[in-house]
């Protein structure tokens, strides 16, 4: 595996058993008939809660509502809704549904007849709400009997100039894709006994937040003296499914355990430029401690493997730009090239001292409560060293 520092995936996981949906599958389980030679694949989301006793990286909850890896703006990057996609090996739709409500919610077993001896693929678009239409009804209107588009892995999803890829108050998409292995019809005395499967999403998006701590040895300093601050190497598009993206540990089988991306592709028409974030002020004039809360962003493959090159932040202050580099980014493809993949989540800690910054990046998980989502790095890195014992903004997180 060639990462610097591995990163964990979102691996919502859902079992291949049941599912409630909308639509196509409001209609009647089908009546089971051995005459008919099919096979039946039963598909199911299954909510996987944080237990009481679970721990990672040290960390215990003891109340999963109020742990370290919560946030009060996690709603929206749980799974909401829910597209699977059924294909034949001939590459024609089976089945096109989509759960209309919280998967949250226990289902009820919904069986769906599928050709036998078949190598299935199944494509899983959550969150769809914030897809674009355009984008969206390529697949979302797909009738069962149509070819599933062979261009699905060029679509990609695009952000404005100077805007975030998603709003913080939009549910974030999630899609991947999946083979599954279907046999003989199988029967136990008159009742079918469908295939099962494990399936994994993963967030189509890079989260990222920062914080700042200015320290004693500014003692002029002033809020007035900073606005924003840019990551400077940030996509302006990226692909709707994974493309050419390979996990360790590999993407089957589904066992539940996290994984971590190595390899994965951008759009060759994609751009990267500075994005410029804003600081949060509280109008007093002593501040010296500024966050900027949840922006998401296209992940990005910044530099070659010829050329690598290294993420980097401009802070202005007071009319001079004040540069650093983001330290302790995954490397992918060799050790010399760094990226921003999808379903991280990129947390800026910047310590600014008098005409000089110091910065410091944790990708740390980011757990939800339905249906447990891992969202970036196993571990907080290593921070900036405390300056005259005043305690930094980041210091709370790792008692």
């Amino acid at each position: 595996m060639n990462l610097k520092h591995p990163f964990r995936l979102l691996s919502s996981i859902i079992p291949a058993l049941a599912l409630l949906s909308c639509g196509e599958s409001d209609a009647p389980d089908p009546e089971p008939d051995r005459t008919d030679n099919a096979a039946y694949l039963a598909l199911s989301v299954v909510t996987a809660e944080l237990p009481d006793d679970f721990s990672r990286a040290g960390y215990t909850f003891d109340d999963p509502d109020n742990n370290y890896f919560e946030d009060p703006t996690v709603q929206n990057e749980l799974i909401k809704t829910m597209r699977f996609i059924i294909v034949d090996g001939e590459g024609k739709v089976e089945h096109n549904v989509s759960i209309g409500q919280n998967p949250a919610v226990s289902t009820r077993p919904k069986l769906f007849k599928v050709k036998p001896n078949d190598t299935k693929t199944v494509y899983l678009i959550g969150n769809e709400a914030s897809i674009p239409q355009d984008v969206l009804s390529q697949f979302s209107e797909l009738m069962p009997g149509q070819q599933f588009p062979d261009t699905y892995g060029s679509v990609t999803l695009s952000r404005q100039e100077g805007q975030p890829l998603y709003a913080d108050d939009q549910v974030i998409p999630m899609t991947e894709f999946h083979s599954v292995e279907i046999g003989g019809p199988q029967y136990d005395g008159d009742i079918p006994v469908p295939y099962e499967s494990t399936l994994f999403v993963t967030r189509t998006a890079i989260k990222v937040t920062f914080t700042m701590n200015v320290s004693k040895d500014y003692p002029k300093f002033s809020p007035d003296l900073i606005s924003t601050v840019s990551i400077n190497q940030i996509a302006d598009m990226e692909y709707l499914f994974p493309n050419n993206t390979s996990y360790d540990p590999a993407k089957t089988p589904v066992n539940g355990d996290p994984r971590v991306i190595t390899t994965f592709n951008t759009p060759a028409a994609a751009q990267t430029a500075p994005y410029t974030f804003t600081w949060e002020k509280n109008g007093e004039t002593t501040q010296r401690t500024f966050t900027i809360g949840t922006v998401y962003l296209p992940e990005t493959l910044f530099g070659t493997l010829a050329d690598p090159k290294q993420y980097t932040i401009t802070l202005p202050v007071n009319g001079v730009d004040l540069n650093a580099a983001l330290p302790n980014l995954p490397y992918i493809n060799t050790p010399q090239w760094q990226a921003l993949p999808r379903n991280t989540h990129v947390k800026v800690n910047i310590n600014l001292n008098g005409s000089s910054l110091s910065c410091t990046v944790d990708v740390i998980p980011y757990a939800g409560i339905d249906l447990n989502p891992d969202f970036g790095f196993d571990e907080p890195w290593i921070r900036p060293p405390y300056i005259d014992d005043e305690r930094p903004p980041w210091a709370d997180l790792d008692e």
